[in-house]
């Protein structure tokens, strides 16, 4: 039967918070600053939660264009580990750790080897999730330089890439910092004493030595693409990964656009007719060069001012409630069909829906004639003439 290691096992309780009366032998004071020094730094990763919401962000926009894309896969690989890291929540571990770490001019009761043991399991934790990060980061930055290096959709894949590269600057310290923490702590393991039940499961020792366990001097070598390192591939871009800065990129990006568009300006030219030059004088007024639809336009207003004239649809032709229903039922037919003889064309859908509200209302509040055609009026004045 396979058996979770504690540092994998996400439904890992704490054991119970137990004290014992300690010996001058242990420095209580060594052990509170480190707790303290653990604490200040986890305190401090904002800047890593605001990359992790803004890598979300990319997610979301980045899901219908690269979907089936494989660096976008491993851009998810490492959202998801950063959302494992949002959910060990190591501080909180460690401040209730101190608590239990006499001060001063407290008494001397120390916390259990447990309890150390349990943070031990819980850094241990964070450091597989850092370097999970650190491998999904770099792996994914590959495919996103190597979209740079073809110019294929480069400017999409730079942002990425420079969140790419802060995600794992940002971890590789946090990983580093972790494996001194681990050997900061573990030598307090047999200087506390054992008390209550075991926490670890059995024939199951901590390592004494996190960096080694972890394998961090190699880090370098993880999460590299055998195809990416082959020197037999011919690549246009001559620059290697050392030499990959921001300024490089940026320079490698502007040729490629600069080179683009002489293409595109010389497949544009066109030259012009050798035969049938005619020379204008300067002063020979040329005219101005207008659109087809423009130059229609004269007509049809002028076609509109005709059919304006003969129609009998006016606001002036308002005068009680016949007319006034004759003159909605009317216009919203014009303004239905987008005819030019609709008189309230310059409104939009909302404002001719409270043009028309303001009729209807006006139709069933009053019934005097008079009364109407002065009302109508005002309205049509203040929702419509106005809005031109």
């Amino acid at each position: 039967m396979y058996v979770i290691e504690p540092w994998n096992d996400q439904a890992i309780l704490p054991p119970p918070v137990n004290t014992f009366r300690g010996g001058q032998q242990i420095d209580v004071q060594d052990l509170l600053h480190l707790c303290n020094n653990i604490t200040k730094i986890l305190s401090k990763q904002s800047p890593l939660h605001k990359e992790s919401a803004l890598l979300s962000r990319f997610l979301y926009k980045f899901d219908k264009k690269f979907r089936n894309d494989i660096g976008y896969r491993h851009f998810k690989k490492l959202n998801t580990a950063l959302r494992k890291y949002l959910q060990i929540n190591l501080l909180k571990d460690i401040e209730n750790f101190a608590v239990v770490i006499p001060g001063n001019n407290d008494e001397n009761y120390l916390p259990t080897r447990q309890m150390l043991e349990y943070i031990l399991v819980r850094i241990m934790t964070f450091a597989k999730i850092m370097m999970r990060i650190c491998v999904c980061s770099k792996q994914a930055s590959i495919y996103y330089m190597d979209r740079v290096k073809r110019g294929e959709s480069h400017w999409m894949s730079l942002m990425p890439y420079a969140l790419l590269s802060r995600i794992w600057s940002i971890t590789t310290v946090l990983l580093q910092h972790s494996c001194t923490w681990y050997s900061g702590l573990y030598p307090y393991l047999k200087k506390l004493i054992f008390k209550g039940i075991d926490f670890l499961p059995a024939n199951y020792t901590l390592p004494t030595d996190l960096g080694k366990w972890i394998d961090i001097e190699n880090i370098d070598e993880y999460g590299r693409f055998e195809w990416s390192h082959k020197k037999d591939i011919p690549i246009t871009m001559q620059l290697s990964e050392d030499e990959l800065t921001l300024d490089t990129i940026l320079e490698y990006v502007t040729d490629i656009n600069i080179a683009e568009s002489k293409q595109d300006s010389e497949q544009m030219k066109i030259e012009p007719p050798k035969e049938d030059i005619i020379n204008i004088d300067d002063k020979v007024d040329q005219g101005e060069i207008i659109s087809r639809e423009y130059f229609k336009s004269f007509f049809n207003n002028q076609s509109a001012k005709e059919d304006r004239k003969e129609s009998k649809h006016c606001a002036d032709n308002v005068t009680n409630n016949k007319s006034l229903d004759s003159f909605i039922t009317t216009e919203e037919k014009y303004r239905n069909e987008d005819s030019i003889l609709s008189l309230t064309k310059h409104l939009s859908f909302m404002q001719w829906h409270t043009l028309k509200t303001s009729l209807l209302n006006l139709k069933e509040s009053l019934s005097n004639n008079r009364k109407i055609e002065r009302k109508f009026k005002k309205i049509w004045k203040e929702k419509c003439l106005e809005y031109k």
